[in-house]
C-alpha cells in the first residue's frame, strides 16, 4: 500500500502546482485584460493554459469598439462578417471570429465577443488583445481595437499591467498571511539554537538554548550584537557571558575566520546582499513566526518585490551564482512538494513569492516577454508615436527570444544536475553564525 499512498501524494502536488500556477497566469493576465479593455482594445481571449483548442469555455463577454472613419472592419477579409484573428501557433494559430456592424447614437461600431477559456497545457496562458502581430505593411496600425492601432504609451501601460498585477497578487497575499499566520524569520534573540561540537563556541562549551549576556563586557540584546561583535575579531579570545538554567558562566570563545566569502547579515538577521570573509562562532540562531500587525505586514509584503528585483540584479552581476539561486519547473515542483509538506501556509507563501518572481522576470527588457514590448513603445514614444521599421522589429524579437532562450536552457541545465546528477559527497559543514 506505499505505492499507493505515494502515488496519491505524487497527484496531490501535482494538483497543488497546475493549480496555483493556473491563479498565478489569471492574476498576471487579468492585468492585460482589463487595461486593454480600459484603452478600448479589442480582446479575442482569455486563456488560462496553452494548446491549440480550448477545452472550455467557461465565459463570454460582448463589446463594442467604436468605428473610426476610414477603418477597414473586417480586417480586409474577404468574407463579409467575418475577421482574421493571429496569434502564435500555439494559441491556436490563425482563426476566423464572427463580428457584425451595429449602428450606435455615436455611429457605427464592431461588436465582438471575449471568449473566456481553459486550453490543455495548464502551464501558462495569454490574452489575445486585437492585432498584436505585426504586418510588413504596417495594416496593423488599422485594426479597428487594434493593440497597434492606440497610442504607444497606452500599449505601455497594457504591458505593464500584467507583471504589475502578477507583484500585486503576490504582495495581497503576504499581508493576510503575515498577519493571520506569521512571518518566517530569523529569530533575534540572543539565544544558541544551533551549536557545532567541534566550532569555537562548542570547544569552549557552550551549548544549545545558551543565552549570551556580555562579550568582552559589551552587554548582548540581540544576536545580531553578537554577530557583529564576532565577525570583525577572528583569532581573538573574546570573554563570553552566558546564561544556561539560570546560572551565570564564563568561557573565552576564539572566532574563526571562514574559508570562503558568506552573506552580511542585517539588523533583522537577513541576508543585506554583501558578501564577504567573516569570522564565526559555528553556531546560530533559529528561525521563528512573528504575526505582524497590517502596517507591518504590507511593509515586510511590499519589500518582497525589491528585494527580489536586488537578487535579479546580483544573478546578473555575478553568473557564478547563477544555479544556486535559480530553477526550471524540476525546482518548482519540488519547492511544491516542500511546502504542500508543510501545510497551507506554506504552499501561500510560496504562491506568492512565484507570482512576484513571474511580474519581476517579465518586466526583462526582451521581447517575447512583456518588458520586451514596453521597451518596443518606450522607443515609439521617444521617436513621437512613429513605429518602429518591420526590420528592426524583428531584430530585436530575435535577440530577445534568443536570450529568453537561453535563460530557460540554463534553469532546464540547473534542474539536470540538481536532481538528476548523483551528487557530489562533500565534509564541508555549512557553518552558523
Amino acid at each position: 500500500m506505499d505505492w499507493l499512498l505515494k502515488v496519491v501524494n505524487y497527484i496531490g502536488i501535482g494538483v497543488v502546482f497546475v493549480l496555483m500556477i493556473s491563479v498565478l497566469v489569471a492574476a498576471h493576465e487579468l492585468g492585460h485584460y482589463l487595461f486593454a479593455r480600459l484603452f478600448k482594445m479589442g480582446v479575442e481571449e482569455f486563456a488560462i493554459g496553452f494548446g491549440k483548442r480550448p477545452l472550455v469555455t467557461y465565459l463570454r463577454r460582448t463589446y463594442q469598439l467604436k468605428l473610426r472613419p476610414g477603418e477597414d472592419p473586417y480586417h480586409s477579409s474577404p468574407e463579409e462578417g467575418e475577421v482574421v484573428s493571429r496569434g502564435p501557433a500555439l494559441e491556436g494559430g490563425t482563426q476566423r471570429r464572427q463580428v457584425k456592424i451595429v449602428d450606435t447614437p455615436q455611429g457605427q461600431a464592431l461588436e465582438e465577443t471575449t471568449d473566456f477559456t481553459v486550453r490543455p497545457w495548464p502551464l501558462g496562458g495569454f490574452v489575445r488583445i486585437k492585432g498584436m502581430i505585426p504586418e510588413e505593411d504596417g495594416s496593423e496600425t488599422k485594426i479597428p481595437g487594434g493593440f497597434y492601432n492606440a497610442a504607444p504609451w497606452k500599449r505601455f501601460i497594457v504591458l505593464l499591467a500584467g507583471p504589475a498585477f502578477s507583484i500585486l497578487a503576490g504582495v495581497l497575499i503576504l499581508v493576510p498571511l503575515y498577519m493571520i499566520d506569521g512571518k518566517d524569520q530569523m529569530s533575534n534573540k540572543p539565544v544558541l539554537k544551533t551549536v557545532l561540537p567541534n566550532g569555537p563556541a562548542g570547544k569552549a562549551g557552550l551549548k544549545e538554548n545558551d543565552r549570551i549576556v556580555s562579550i568582552d563586557g559589551k552587554p548582548i540584546n540581540t544576536f545580531y550584537d553578537v554577530v557583529t561583535t564576532v565577525r570583525n575579531n577572528p583569532g581573538k579570545g573574546l570573554a563570553f557571558v552566558y546564561e544556561r538554567a539560570g546560572a551565570r558562566r564564563t568561557t573565552t570563545v576564539v572566532p574563526e575566520l571562514e574559508e570562503s566569502p558568506s552573506a552580511v547579515l542585517g539588523p533583522d538577521m537577513e541576508p543585506t546582499g554583501d558578501t564577504r570573509r567573516q569570522a564565526k562562532l559555528l553556531a546560530g540562531t533559529s528561525r521563528e513566526k512573528l504575526r505582524l500587525d497590517f502596517a507591518t505586514a504590507t511593509t515586510a509584503a511590499l519589500q518582497t518585490p525589491v528585494d527580489a528585483v536586488k537578487g535579479l540584479f546580483k544573478i546578473f552581476a555575478q553568473p557564478s551564482k547563477f544555479k544556486e539561486n535559480v530553477g526550471g519547473p524540476g525546482t518548482m515542483i519540488a519547492a511544491t512538494a516542500g511546502a504542500v509538506s508543510m501545510g497551507l501556509p506554506y504552499v501561500l507563501w510560496l504562491s506568492a513569492m512565484l507570482s512576484i518572481s513571474v511580474g519581476i522576470f517579465n518586466l526583462l527588457p526582451a521581447p517575447p516577454l512583456d518588458g520586451g514590448q514596453m521597451a518596443i513603445a518606450l522607443a515609439e514614444m521617444v521617436r513621437g508615436g512613429r513605429r518602429l521599421s518591420w526590420k528592426v522589429q524583428n531584430a530585436v524579437s530575435l535577440v530577445g527570444v534568443t536570450f529568453v532562450f537561453a535563460l530557460i536552457l540554463g534553469a532546464l541545465a540547473v534542474d539536470v544536475q540538481r536532481f538528476a546528477l548523483p551528487k557530489k559527497e562533500s565534509t564541508k559543514v555549512e557553518s552558523a553564525k
